[in-house]
């Protein structure tokens, strides 16, 4: 994330930097405050911080020219031209390079009172960000409400008219629009799929764009003309899947399959009840058997018991 101003104290003068922090966020300025910060390591994550914001504060003091955590950091904000903005708490004088420079006194600062300094500090800060009139804001006060109604309408970009324009609607119950960026860039590059031919087609005349409906949040509209067609093929797919299924269960139910015995021989006796009558053998089996009669040992054996009787 970028910061308007990447704010540099030392730790004993914590105190003294939330309360400049608090004051220029009033003013809708983005600052950076490490308000954690426990050890004088000035990390690559710091470094990175203070060469993304436009503007470095540094609050010179006692404490402040002996951390290393301070000097490193306005080191970096001095070898940015146009960067390093400097402000005394004290009567402290900061070694070179950092002698010859301007340092806005803050030593009478306090959260009732606002020296003459920190508004020329507060202008200076204004014309690098690009915002005019700053120094007639501050000099409302809460009984200025129609000067102040008056400056907002006077300065529409301003940070502070537009958080008080997002104020107005939040208590109206409008919702915010989106980002106009995003909008953009998806209606292009909606645009430009509808428009560019495809990679296989011919050179030829380019063809007409095919009309559909791009409402002004062209990305919703990209986003639901694509779910539908994916829909509607996805629904054609198993419609065809469902028929083909039915069409193959219908060919396969009017041919019904020939008996499995057709054509073969009798396995076994597995049809002997209907070709053989009682009492008789198949005559398969017959070319198995030893040669000579046929016993049928279906029927009981009748012994007579008087054979041989001599009576």
């Amino acid at each position: 994330m970028s910061y308007d101003v990447f704010l540099v104290s030392a730790i004993e003068d914590r105190d003294t930097a939330k309360l400049i922090a608090r004051r220029l966020r009033s003013l809708k300025f983005r600052v950076w405050l490490d308000q954690k910060q426990e050890d004088e390591t000035f990390d690559a994550k710091d470094a990175r911080d203070a060469t993304g914001s436009p503007s470095m504060l540094v609050l010179w003091s006692e404490a402040g020219v002996k951390s290393d955590w301070v000097r490193a950091a306005a080191s970096i904000g001095h070898s940015r031209p146009g960067t390093l903005i400097e402000a005394a708490l004290d009567k402290t004088v900061p070694y070179e390079p950092f002698t010859a420079h301007r340092r806005y006194p803050l030593a009478a600062m306090t959260s009732r009172n606002t020296p003459r300094a920190f508004v020329d500090l507060i202008e200076e800060l204004a014309e690098r960000q690009g915002r005019a009139g700053l120094r007639d804001w501050i000099s409302y006060g809460a009984q200025d409400e129609e000067q102040r109604v008056a400056w907002l309408a006077a300065h529409p970009a301003d940070p502070l008219a537009l958080d008080a324009q997002k104020k107005r609607e939040k208590e109206l119950g409008v919702k915010p629009a989106p980002a106009r960026e995003a909008i953009g860039a998806a209606a292009l590059a909606a645009a430009a799929m509808r428009v560019s031919p495809p990679p296989t087609a011919m050179p030829g005349p380019p063809r007409p764009a095919a009309a559909s409906p791009l409402a002004s949040n062209g990305a919703i509209a990209s986003a639901t003309l694509a779910g539908e067609a994916l829909g509607f093929s996805t629904l054609m797919g198993v419609g065809v899947a469902i028929g083909a299924m039915l069409f193959l269960a219908w060919v396969f139910r009017s041919h019904p399959a020939p008996p499995l015995n057709r054509g073969l021989p009798a396995i076994a006796n597995a049809q002997m009840p209907v070709t053989c009558p009682a009492g008789t053998v198949p005559r398969s089996m017959i070319r198995v058997l030893e040669p000579g009669a046929i016993i049928d040992d279906t029927q009981p054996v009748i012994v007579d018991d008087t054979a041989g009787d001599p009576g």
